[in-house]
């Protein structure tokens, strides 16, 4: 019987028992550490979700009320370009960045008149630096457009 009492040597043969405690306060320490860490890290994927679309196809349509309207951000090589309600609004790069204070303006002003909207969709192109386009998608949040969905450029 492993892991029972030690056995006293018989003295025949001159052969040590087989039979040995394991000691399992290790194993059980690391086992709660784990336990504790996937506990304290669950919470993490519930938080701040981005929806982001397949590559394949075109943005899934979200519903729509009466009192939005659908609003996309381009990002390009000459800065930002605002698509709504069939106008056009240029952004262009300042000093060789894109300019998140103008930005930050019009998306402003797009919230105080259409309170209810909360949705929009940004298109990166593919010569946009990751880093733009996460503090594009921070700023879009920053002004309470808290449905940002990330798609293709057409």
């Amino acid at each position: 019987m492993a892991g029972a009492a030690p056995q006293e040597h018989t003295g025949r043969g001159g052969k040590k028992p087989l039979d040995a405690e394991l000691n399992l306060v290790p194993f059980i320490d690391l086992l709660s550490c784990c336990i504790s860490f996937l506990l304290i890290t669950a919470v993490w994927t519930q938080i701040a979700g981005l929806q982001v679309a397949s590559s394949g196809g075109p943005p899934e349509p979200q519903t729509k009320q009466e009192s939005t309207i659908e609003v996309r951000l381009l990002l390009n090589d000459k800065g930002y370009q605002l698509l709504m309600a069939g106008a056009s609004i240029e952004i262009p790069k300042v000093n060789g960045g894109f300019d998140r204070r103008m930005l930050a303006e019009k998306l402003k002003t797009l919230k105080t008149s259409l309170p209810d909207q909360n949705a929009i969709t940004v298109q990166p192109e593919d010569t946009v630096a990751y880093a733009d386009l996460v503090e594009t998608v921070d700023t879009a949040m920053g002004e309470q457009l808290r449905n940002v969905t990330v798609a293709p450029a057409n």
